[in-house]
């Protein structure tokens, strides 16, 4: 029989939880600051309004680093030491924490060092190593969120495989995670609305899930069946 209370399935899920919430906090920096624009517009959305902009940077980071927490706690449950979970879901879960703490620190550096803004609300000069900070910013955060995508299309096969109440959730956890690969596609931006938010839900729903012990109950109940 496996163990009744798991402190580190409980341990990822509340560091889940934190995540959830730190990605909300992020999402209104970084869309509060520059409204989501291009790359190429995005410094002067950011000269306008360091503040916002680095708070959002410093809500990132925090999320990619409870992320980055939340997996390294889920190797260490009874249900991954017994190989009844899919491995590369926390592995995932970690580099895509990983690349967004990374962005998070990219977006505080360049919040601090955008150049300001002119009476005719144009650049003054941008200097080397703050387009640099800029792309860093963008590409990290992007892969962040695609790597995330793709830890809950890994959870959603392991999720229909274990079946009771996790079966329901394995189509839309897949659902999320392919929409959350169109963060490379500029055209696809308004899909970002969507997946975001589901993503978060999606995070604070297996958080409490974990944290409850209904996610080690139903491993438990497998184990059982398969004994």
């Amino acid at each position: 029989m496996a163990p009744p209370r798991d402190s580190a399935a409980r341990t990822a899920g509340w560091l889940l939880l934190i995540t959830a919430a730190a990605t909300v906090l992020a999402v209104i920096g970084r869309v509060g600051a520059t409204e989501l624009a291009p790359l190429h517009q995005s410094l002067t959305a950011i000269a306008a309004n360091p503040g916002l902009y680095g708070f959002g940077g410093a809500a990132r980071l925090v999320s990619g680093c409870t992320l980055y927490m939340a997996a390294w706690s889920l190797l260490r449950t009874w249900i991954m030491r017994r190989r009844l979970g899919s491995r590369p879901v926390p592995v995932l879960l970690a580099v895509s924490g990983a690349a967004t703490a990374i962005s998070g620190a990219c977006a505080v550096a360049l919040a601090a060092t955008a150049p300001q803004l002119d009476l005719m609300g144009e650049l003054d000069y941008v200097r080397p190593p703050t387009v640099v900070l800029l792309h860093a910013t963008w590409i990290t955060g992007k892969a962040g969120f695609s790597l995330a995508g793709l830890a809950l299309i890994a959870a959603a096969h392991r999720q229909w495989r274990v079946g009771g109440f996790l079966q329901p959730i394995a189509p839309v956890s897949a659902l999320i995670g392919a929409g959350m690969q169109l963060i490379w596609f500029g055209a696809a931006v308004a899909a970002h609305y969507i997946t975001g938010p589901a993503f978060v839900v999606w995070l604070a729903g297996i958080g409490i899930l974990l944290v409850t012990g209904r996610v080690e109950r139903r491993f438990a109940a497998l184990a059982e069946e398969g004994s």
